[in-house]
């Protein structure tokens, strides 16, 4: 897993530095709430991109758990439940509705890890699915821009993830 990661952030720092004059590349980074069947855990995220117009880019995301839920299992038993780490890849249509703000939608494609523990016992499983969502990006100062997004994963058990974050563009 961290090689995916690494080898990730190395593709985007090239895309990066061969595209940082026309204003189509972005990384930035934020938290993150999830809510999975119930459990409600949190963690942050990494996320860069390529717009190839000024209505289609593309994007890979990176997620790490930082706060477990604690839930109830039943007959006074509690679990510890939360995200070890996420990769995802999205196309992403966006609209600019003014020169600072625009809206966007995406669809692609995800992979987790997830953790339990309870009562001594530790639990870790992978889960894969679609991923589709919506958001909103506001350039308040040049290059800098504040984002907010809801996305929904189609695991097993579906699981709902609002985040907010900070977007740099080159």
């Amino acid at each position: 897993m961290k090689t995916i990661l690494l080898s990730t952030a190395a593709a985007l720092l090239m895309v990066s530095g061969a595209s940082a004059q026309d204003g189509r590349t972005h990384i930035g980074g934020g938290i993150a709430h999830f809510d999975a069947d119930g459990a409600n855990f949190s963690g942050l995220y990494v996320r860069g991109g390529y717009d190839f117009t000024p209505f289609i880019g593309a994007e890979l995301e990176g997620q790490i758990g930082v706060w477990d839920d604690t839930v109830n299992i039943g007959g006074g038993l509690t679990a510890d439940v939360g995200l070890n780490y996420g990769i995802a890849g999205f196309m992403k249509a966006q609209y600019p509705v003014a020169e600072q703000f625009s809206v966007f939608a995406r669809a692609g494609y995800a992979w987790a890890e997830f953790d339990a523990s309870a009562g001594g016992l530790s639990i870790k499983e992978d889960e894969d699915g679609l991923a589709y969502g919506v958001g909103a990006e506001w350039a308040y100062s040049g290059p800098n821009a504040i984002r907010f997004d809801f996305t929904r994963y189609d695991f097993d058990g579906d699981m709902n993830v609002w985040s907010i974050g900070y977007v740099r563009r080159f």
